[in-house]
């Protein structure tokens, strides 16, 4: 018999029972894990009960299946903080997968959600003792691998342009302790991306900035970090692409997403207002340019495809951006919404979250596939829960 599971929009739980649900109309779809009984299905997939077969969603479906209205979906609230810290990104960290952090751009702190939205859910905020300049302002955050994470800072420095890219450990016993030479407990920084607004892992230590000095896409090797709290940075590199072709924004963070199936970079151009894909297999190494600290390299590269997915007039100030199942999903800072397109650039479905414009930054996919965002206006974070 088909196993069905109702989504209790509230806190996120699910209850399993067999059979049709006596209160439900006929033909009533509801979400559902799959089952043996409907095995092969996607993870998360409609369930026709009268008949019982399971049935894939429709593309974009963490958005909504309906109209698209804020009433098409729950927005379901998992975390609320003590007071206005301006969040601007997410993600949920691979080595605990039950922990989801949050960056803040008004105070340069990291909250730890436990368990989002289930009913012991618990948080806590961090702040690295020299997150003034190695978290300062940070428009987003993308775990990369063997237990470390990148941030980095939309700043000048106080004017001397010395920023970049940070490498952290998320190994909470390291991670915002002091160390003797009082730089924090950064594993790694480089210095050639003042104004970052958005920052994506590649892999290893490998990540991606979105550089709003330059109006720039530059890709940034760590190598080998130097260990907390320490500063030899001699064996970065640093390439950078499309130099002049990208514009950020002062209000919105412009986030940026790597798709290592395709190779491409997914841009969301804000100051634009479309959305864009680098080929970062494309172009040559050449010039190099100048920098303030040694390392291994500091290059132009020359010819790299950059391609608009969507051009402007459809979004008017793109920030969040993500690929998940072959769907890119942006966010509207201007307005509130989110949008779904196919990997052309196809518009797929939108949502009207309902809230305020400049309320929209950053977004994620956690485990249960579902899609958490931050409310950059009121400080909070959400769940988007479908409703059918």
């Amino acid at each position: 018999m088909l196993q069905r599971v109702l989504v209790l929009a509230s806190v996120g739980l699910v209850s399993a029972c067999s059979g049709a649900d006596p209160d439900a109309a006929p033909d009533s779809p509801l979400l559902c894990k799959a089952s043996p009984d409907c095995a092969p299905a996607p993870e998360t997939p409609l369930c026709d009960q009268v008949r019982g077969e399971c049935v894939a969603l429709p593309p974009g479906a963490a958005i909504g299946v309906k109209d698209g209205s804020p009433s098409s979906v729950a927005l379901v609230l998992v975390h609320e903080q003590d007071r206005q810290r301006e969040p601007t990104d997410l993600d949920f960290n691979p080595e605990r997968p039950e922990e989801l952090w949050v960056v803040n751009r008004l105070d340069d702190s990291v909250i730890i959600i436990t368990r989002p939205g289930a009913p012991d859910s618990a948080s806590i905020r961090l702040r690295d003792p020299a997150a003034a300049h190695f978290m300062k302002r940070p428009p987003a955050i993308d775990f990369g691998d063997a237990g470390t994470f990148g941030v980095c800072g939309d700043n000048d420095n106080g004017g001397n342009d010395f920023m970049g890219p940070t490498l952290f450990s998320s190994d909470l016993a390291v991670f915002a302790k002091s160390t003797p030479d009082g730089l924090g407990s950064h594993l790694d920084m480089l210095h050639s991306s003042p104004f970052c607004k958005g920052l994506a892992h590649e892999a290893g230590n490998v990540y991606w900035v979105f550089n709003g000095h330059d109006l720039a896409l530059d890709r940034y090797d760590f190598a080998h970090d130097h260990g907390p709290g320490n500063d030899d940075h001699a064996d970065g590199a640093i390439l950078r692409y499309a130099a002049g072709e990208v514009l950020g924004s002062d209000d919105a963070p412009s986030h940026v997403f790597y798709r290592p199936e395709d190779r491409h970079l997914y841009v969301a151009d804000t100051g634009h207002g479309r959305l864009l894909k680098l080929d970062t297999a494309s172009g040559t190494p050449g010039a190099s340019f100048d920098g303030q600290e040694p390392v291994r390299a500091r290059k132009h590269v020359e010819g790299a495809a950059l391609t608009e997915l969507v051009p402007p007039g459809t979004l008017e100030a793109p920030s969040g951006i993500e690929v998940h199942e072959g769907i890119v999903y942006a966010t509207d800072h201007a307005t509130s919404r989110f949008y779904a397109f196919d990997l052309t650039g196809r518009l797929v479905r939108t949502l009207d979250t309902g809230l305020p414009a400049g309320s929209l930054a950053g977004f994620t996919f956690g485990p249960d596939g579902k899609l958490y965002f931050v409310d950059l206006r009121s400080s909070r974070v959400y769940r988007v829960d479908p409703i059918l």
